[in-house]
């Protein structure tokens, strides 16, 4: 039988989700589970294939860990999820498997070769195979043995030359895909933050029509929304609750909220199957309103991810954010109507950032008060609109992509420096979370003595880092 190893490499604890490349070093949300990697594992299994799903940073295992695997089985390909900022130290787990067996196929998939594959692989020769863009059916046809060169969307060597295919379009039919293999994961290393429960995943939809600057969606996914079927969705969370007792979901979808009429049979197909779950999702603070969280609500939703970027509506204007504060102002307080938590996402350091716009993004965080938020520096992921902007206005350099994150930021803008950028993220997220006010509210909705000790040790966790 063939067998193919699947992994997160040992080279940082990150949120993997190709369009949310994030250390969770200093969050407030945990590991997240690697629907890529499961995904990818079931459609190998459906060609025939053995497979392992190894999350080396979730285990807080190590390299040494990793050689044991690879020297202890005798692997035909190896598939390795990788994130933009730690992209060379995750491929180091190709020159380590090539020493192991000279012979393995080496994959790697990420948002990263999009745009940078032919310079990625130039500088990692023992990369066999990069995918570009969505890997699903990229990983069918290469577990059917289909040749390389017609397979789309892979960048490949051939006689020592680097060969890049065609783009393969966007999978339009989400139901065709199998349920992710939850089977080959240790459920029990994602967890929801403040219960501590596991907490999975679900791929709800892709894309976004929205032009924001900064963002990878468009590249990764396309504008246009592609959907899985309320029945099919529910059918997965069916599973996870009968076979592996998973009760809490995050839905992953670029924008959960933006087609009303099917977020709302999504809503209705939950309810009457009477999965009694909890879940979370992310919306645009445009495309709330009382209608969507009635449903939102009554279906199990009890957090909202909103990214509201700045408090400046100029940077808004600028980033092509599409929102004003005034949306983002009543989407929370209609949250508060309907008691659905808030979790807010505020970036700074775009290229017109100044002391003043921060000053007003600080006001205006601190008056529209979500439950929870996450300031972080503007890093300019290749391929946006704003990760040319900075190159051509030596914000940042390309060898800096590798030196930092979202959280020790790499940019400066046109008049603050990259460490008063750092210091401002710092201050952000002090001033926010030690606010009295936000004390009071965290505590006063504390139901449980186990809650209330996770809030501690998460909150010491997100200062302290």
């Amino acid at each position: 039988m063939k067998k193919a190893i699947l992994i997160i490499p040992p080279s940082g604890r990150f949120i993997r989700d190709d369009r949310c490349q994030v250390p969770v070093k200093g969050l407030s949300s945990e590991m997240r589970t690697p629907l890529d990697l499961a995904y990818m594992a079931a459609m190998f299994e459906e060609e025939g294939y053995e497979c392992v799903i190894r999350d080396y940073s979730a285990e807080n295992s190590n390299w040494d860990d990793l050689r044991s695997d690879l020297e202890n089985v005798n692997y035909n390909i190896l598939v390795i999820s990788v994130t933009t900022p730690t992209i060379y130290d995750d491929l180091k787990a190709c020159d380590l498997a090539k020493e192991v067996s000279p012979e393995v196929l080496i994959v790697a998939k990420g948002a990263h070769f999009s745009v940078m594959d032919i310079e990625v692989m130039e500088q990692v020769r023992t990369l066999d195979v990069a995918i570009r863009g969505e890997y699903e059916l990229t990983i069918k046809e290469l577990a059917q043995g289909k040749l390389l060169e017609d397979i789309a969307g892979v960048t490949y060597r051939k006689d020592g030359k680097i060969k890049r295919n065609p783009e393969r379009p966007f999978l339009e039919n989400m139901d065709i895909l199998p349920m992710p293999a939850r089977h080959l994961l240790d459920n029990s290393l994602y967890t929801r933050p403040d219960t501590g429960e596991m907490m999975t995943a679900v791929q709800t939809n892709r894309g976004c029509p929205a032009k924001c600057v900064y963002c990878l969606v468009n590249i990764v996914s396309g504008r246009k929304i592609n959907s899985r079927s309320p029945e099919n969705i529910v059918a997965e969370m069916k599973e996870c609750k009968e076979k592996f007792g998973i009760f809490n979901f995050y839905f992953r979808a670029d924008t959960f909220t933006w087609d009303k009429d099917w977020m709302i049979k999504v809503c209705k197909a939950i309810i009457d199957e009477n999965l009694d779950v909890t879940w979370v999702c992310n919306s645009r603070v445009d495309t709330i309103d009382e209608e969507r969280l009635k449903w939102l609500k009554k279906a199990g939703c009890w957090m909202i991810g909103f990214g509201v970027e700045s408090g400046d509506q100029g940077i808004m204007n600028k980033i092509n954010k599409g929102t004003t504060l005034e949306q983002a102002a009543d989407a929370i307080q209609l949250c508060k109507k309907f008691k659905i938590k808030t979790y807010l996402f505020w970036v700074l350091g775009f290229p017109w950032e100044t002391d003043e716009t921060i000053q007003n993004t600080m006001k205006f965080a601190k008056k529209i008060g979500g439950d929870f938020a996450e300031f972080h520096i503007a890093y300019p992921f290749p391929g946006t609109d704003y990760y040319y902007t900075g190159l051509e206005n030596n914000l940042f350099s390309k060898d800096d992509l590798t030196s930092g994150n979202v959280k020790d930021g790499i940019v400066k803008s046109f008049s603050l420096s990259k460490e008063q950028l750092q210091y401002y993220q710092r201050k952000m997220t002090r001033d926010y979370y030690l606010s009295p006010t936000r004390i009071f509210q965290l505590l006063k909705d504390i139901r449980s003595l186990k809650v209330l000790m996770n809030y501690i040790k998460k909150g010491i966790y997100v200062l302290c880092n």
